[in-house]
């Protein structure tokens, strides 16, 4: 995200993460299998219903993004964008900084990992940027991905992100061999298609049993329109390679088992396509179901600061393959409260029958528009969720209508809210966008 954005977000953050222990939010809107999508309703899906109350992230915690693979050792480990783990109490924040995570939901431990630069504050970046980095450098980073015993993470390229305007690809893709401790950066820039490049998470440390590793990415930050598909071995010389990977080409329906691959991403074929309705995209293969979860966010605004203070809508679909093809499960309106983006299950809380498993997001980095619950905390938000099994007649056709109606009205008990402004004003910093 922007300087600005991140600004913003971090101070949230800040108020959200310092705030108090993890407590039991009030309930969000209720998910709802009522199709607004132009997607077919799932055939193997009927639904999904929250069966917890939201827990907000530890107090030693704030930050967003949130890619959260599981590692070797049989722990999760997390990374974060604008904010921290044990951050200075003073409001500093690291650009970019990952955690190990231990315990089980409703009792979760962050620790920061690696060798960290100091954490810096908005005033002292505002004087000397230098100081706005982390163990990536000076970079955002939207993909981490633990394969065999390597952590992998993405580099990405500033944008302008006070326009939402389209990514402008990866410096490059990092790794570690020893667990996040220390990062090598083999600095081979991937095109600016790739921006928001992130790891479909498939098991503990593993990759797909073809041998590949899949990632997605879209065009840019909120509100993209398109959802593309890359793939590479799982060594460190192909992950970090753009000349290595392949891009999904081929054109997929319901009797196709398989797609074709390009080595120019230029040629890549959207996986799935929504004009303007798919923001921070997480896949997550569901071993119980054999099935793949895709989880994404679209804003009811359509420019910024609306689309990040007007209110979010989260979408669930699935699908047979990595490339689809791709059917509607369940939505919910206003989620977060009220602003949610990058939602995604991480592999190890999935029950084994499929069923049942926790979703981690981010909320609120902007604060909120005035009748709008801003109660979704900017850090590790999580709560659990059921899928339910479709019937024999569970299931339409078709979409029963598109989305471009226009949002939804706010619950009730949100009407008459005040505005939610970000709790710190900071001065924009003058130079590069956020990236």
């Amino acid at each position: 995200m922007s300087e600005m954005h991140l600004r913003i977000r971090i101070i949230v953050a800040c108020a959200a993460a310092l705030a108090m222990a993890v407590w039991l939010a009030p309930a969000a809107p209720a998910l709802t299998s009522s199709n607004n999508t132009p997607f077919p309703a799932s055939r193997v899906l009927s639904g999904a219903k929250w069966t917890s109350a939201r827990h907000n992230p530890p107090p030693n915690q704030f930050g967003d993004i949130l890619p959260t693979p599981w590692a070797d050792d049989g722990n999760l480990y997390v990374l974060m964008d604008d904010g921290g783990t044990d951050a200075p109490a003073n409001g500093a924040l690291w650009r970019n900084s990952f955690a190990q995570i231990t315990g089980n939901p409703l009792s979760l431990n962050f620790r920061r990992i690696g060798v960290t630069p100091p954490a810096a504050t908005w005033s002292q970046i505002h004087q000397n940027r230098s100081l706005w980095t982390g163990p990536l450098g000076h970079y955002y980073s939207t993909g981490f991905a633990v394969v065999n015993h390597v952590f992998f993470a993405t580099q990405d390229n500033n944008w302008n992100y006070n326009a939402n305007a389209p990514f402008r690809g990866l410096a490059g893709i990092a790794y570690s061999t020893d667990r996040g401790g220390h990062w090598h950066f083999p600095a081979k820039p991937f095109p600016s298609a790739t921006g928001n490049l992130n790891w479909v998470q498939w098991g503990r440390a593993r990759q797909a049993p073809d041998g590949y590793v899949y990632a997605i990415a879209s065009e840019r930050e909120f509100n993209a329109s398109n959802l593309i598909l890359g793939r590479s071995r799982p060594d460190i010389a192909d992950m970090t390679d753009p000349s290595r990977w392949q891009w999904a080409s081929g054109t997929v329906t319901s009797s196709t088992a398989s797609t074709a691959w390009s080595s120019q991403v230029q040629q890549a074929t959207p996986i799935l396509r929504w004009p303007n309705h798919i923001t921070y995209p997480r896949m997550t293969y569901d071993p119980g179901l054999h099935r793949y979860l895709l989880s994404y966010t679209y804003s009811y605004a359509a420019k910024p600061p609306g689309v990040w203070r007007a209110g979010s809508e989260l979408v669930v679909m699935e699908g047979p393959h990595p490339w689809g093809p791709f059917s509607f499960v369940t939505r919910g309106t206003y989620f977060g409260p009220s602003n949610g983006y990058d939602p995604a299950f991480p592999v190890k809380w999935i029950s084994r029958n499929g069923l049942d498993m926790w979703m981690v997001w981010a909320a609120n980095f902007d604060g909120c528009n005035r009748g709008l619950s801003c109660g979704g905390a900017y850090g590790f938000n999580y709560q659990r969720l059921h899928l339910n099994l479709a019937g024999p007649t569970s299931h339409s056709g078709g979409a029963a209508q598109t989305a471009a109606a226009g949002p939804p009205r706010p619950p009730a008990a949100w009407r008459g809210l005040q505005a939610t402004p970000p709790r710190v004003r900071v001065p924009r910093l003058i130079g590069a966008p956020r990236g």
